[in-house]
């Protein structure tokens, strides 16, 4: 099976989206180990698609009864993404309720409500059924007719709607299913790979306000972005579980070092979290303010880490308008002096990324031998 990354992914995703046939698009099958991000993808290709579109982003499963009636009439103002997590569903959740006709002498199914939205004319989305090898043969036997023929018992589903199916491999020991043969081959096939930190940090972390603390950590070691081992009785450390880290710690007391250490043990696993925990208590050992003042503080660090921790934090600080392009100028400086470029690099390719006004601001740099240096980087 082609493996892909998560850009290789979203690529795909779109390609789908954007491809027509007679009977509508085609489905995508998407296979990966747990916490690797195969739902984060899909939900950024999903908001991206709306903005492109002019459209109002929903996932609705997240909406009150009252927004999904309001989506339900005005079809037209909104991208959808409806996640169904099949491991929860039973069949009838998916092919509806049976009742007797008004002569008794037969019966319809009263089908979910986001079904019938999906036959809405104007309406437009991403249907995703997520764990799908973690439901039971007879609900997936229910999707058969939706994945292929696009039909929800009698009700057709528009030609907008892109369908995905996501499920675990065997090896993640989560009571999988096997998928039969026909029901894979009513749609490509590829199989989610981990990405290098790079792109986790580029694609993911920066984009969603992961902490600076756990950025410039993956970018020190980034061995430590999914580490599963079922042998070591340890909690698994997985892409989802340094998303949960960074939530868990945005309002924590930094100085706290008893409580963060407790709840980075619960977020990422014991090992992980100790070597964690002494990368966080960096930041009380050097005063970044002092660095921005006079960048030349720079030339008395030696230890790696402080690096990897100064360049994340100077790079956020930059990309919120805490310090202006001349700092990180600045710093360029001092770092080329100390034959650093490694570090130039990761605080050039950063700072664009939390902020595209590098491009512009770059422009600015008079220094010929940096531009012949370094400018490959953005160029």
């Amino acid at each position: 099976m082609k493996t892909v990354n998560h850009i290789e992914l979203k690529s795909l995703i779109n390609h789908y989206y954007d491809t027509e046939s007679d009977a509508g698009k085609l489905a995508l099958f998407i296979w990966g180990k747990f916490g690797v991000g195969k739902s984060t993808s899909i939900k950024q290709v999903a908001q991206e698609k709306a903005l492109e579109k002019d459209k109002i982003f929903k996932e609705w499963n997240r909406t009150t009864p009252e927004e999904k009636k309001e989506i339900f009439d005005n079809p037209e103002k909104y991208f959808v993404l409806i996640d169904i997590r099949l491991s929860e569903y039973d069949s009838s959740d998916i092919k509806g309720l049976p009742i007797f006709m008004d002569d008794k002498k037969a019966i319809e199914f009263k089908i979910p409500y986001w079904s019938l939205f999906l036959e809405q004319e104007k309406s437009d989305g991403i249907l995703f059924f997520d764990e799908i090898n973690l439901s039971t043969p007879l609900v997936m036997s229910s999707c058969y007719k939706i994945i292929y023929d696009r039909i929800v018992n009698d009700g057709k589903i528009n030609n907008n709607w892109l369908i995905l199916s996501a499920g675990n491999t065997a090896e993640d020991r989560a009571y999988t299913q096997e998928v039969s043969p026909p029901l894979r081959d009513r749609g490509g096939e590829v199989l989610l790979i981990g990405s290098s930190g790079e792109d986790w940090i580029k694609n993911f972390a920066i984009p969603n306000n992961i902490i600076s603390q756990v950025i410039g950590y993956i970018n020190y070691k980034e061995s430590s972005l999914y580490n599963v081992d079922f042998d070591d009785e340890q909690k698994f450390t997985t892409y989802r579980g340094w998303e949960r880290l960074s939530t868990l710690l945005k309002n924590v007391d930094k100085k706290d070092y008893e409580k963060i250490s407790l709840i980075a043990t619960s977020a990422i696993g014991e090992g992980i979290a100790h070597e964690f925990m002494a990368f966080w208590k960096i930041e009380n050992e050097i005063n970044i303010e002092e660095i921005i003042k006079n960048p030349k503080l720079i030339k008395d660090i030696k230890e790696v880490s402080i690096k990897y921790f100064l360049t994340s934090v100077l790079a956020e600080y930059y990309g919120s308008d805490k310090i202006k392009f001349n700092t990180i100028l600045e710093v360029t400086k001092v770092l080329d002096e100390m034959n650093s470029p490694e570090f130039v690099a990761l605080l050039w390719k950063m700072s664009y990324t939390y902020n595209k006004k590098f491009a512009t601001d770059f422009v600015s740099i008079t220094d010929e031998k940096l531009i012949a240096k370094y400018g490959g980087l953005i160029l």
